[in-house]
C-alpha cells in the first residue's frame, strides 16, 4: 500500500516536471520564433506569425537553422519538447497510469 503511494507521488513529480518543461521551453521557443520573424519581415510579419502560431512554431526554427546556421531555436523548441515528453512518459511508467 505504501509503495503504491510513493510510486504515485514520484510519478506525479515527473509528470509535473514534464508539463513545466513543455510550458517553459514552448514559450521560449515561440518567443524566439517571433523574434526571428521580426528580424526577417518586421512588425507585420510578427503579427501574422502570431496569428498563425502553429506554422510559426514549426517552420521558423528550421528557417533560422538552415538560413542563418543558428540552431538554438530548433534545439530549444524541439529538444525541450522531447525532454518534456520523456519526463512525462517516465512519470506515467512510474505511477502505473497505463
Amino acid at each position: 500500500m505504501k509503495d503504491k503511494n510513493v510510486r504515485k507521488r514520484l510519478g506525479g513529480i515527473f509528470k509535473i516536471c514534464g508539463c513545466l518543461d513543455f510550458a517553459i521551453f514552448g514559450l521560449w521557443g515561440f518567443i524566439l520564433s517571433l523574434k526571428t520573424i521580426g528580424n526577417v519581415s518586421g512588425f507585420a510579419g510578427v503579427v501574422i506569425g502570431f496569428a498563425v502560431a502553429p506554422v510559426t512554431f514549426v517552420a521558423t526554427p528550421w528557417y533560422a537553422g538552415i538560413m542563418w546556421s543558428n540552431w538554438s531555436p530548433l534545439l530549444i523548441s524541439y529538444g525541450g519538447g522531447i525532454i518534456g515528453c520523456l519526463f512525462f512518459s517516465i512519470g506515467v511508467l512510474i505511477a502505473g497510469d497505463q
